[in-house]
């Protein structure tokens, strides 16, 4: 294995290790539950996906037309079918 992927899976493993830590004395220092406020979960839900659906839209590329801007001539297709049959 590469070490370049290995340095970057122990920075992901590391920050999820931060993150679950501070989750958890998060827990401890406030042990009641956040009050529930739909606009709020609404937010939470459905925001990262719509974020991540509209960067996908914005970098979403088509692939380049052909240089010559013609489509397929007739006769090639009538010489494809010939050489089925």
């Amino acid at each position: 294995m590469n070490t370049a992927k290995i340095l970057e899976v122990g920075r992901l493993w590391s920050a999820a290790l931060i993150l679950s830590t501070l989750l958890a004395a998060a827990a401890i220092r406030w042990p009641q539950p956040l009050p529930i406020v739909p606009g709020v979960v609404a937010a939470l839900v459905l925001g990262p996906p719509l974020l991540l659906a509209l960067v996908v839209l914005l970098r979403w590329r088509l692939p380049a037309a052909d240089q010559g801007g013609e489509w397929p001539q007739a006769t090639e297709s009538v010489a494809t079918e010939q050489e089925l049959h």
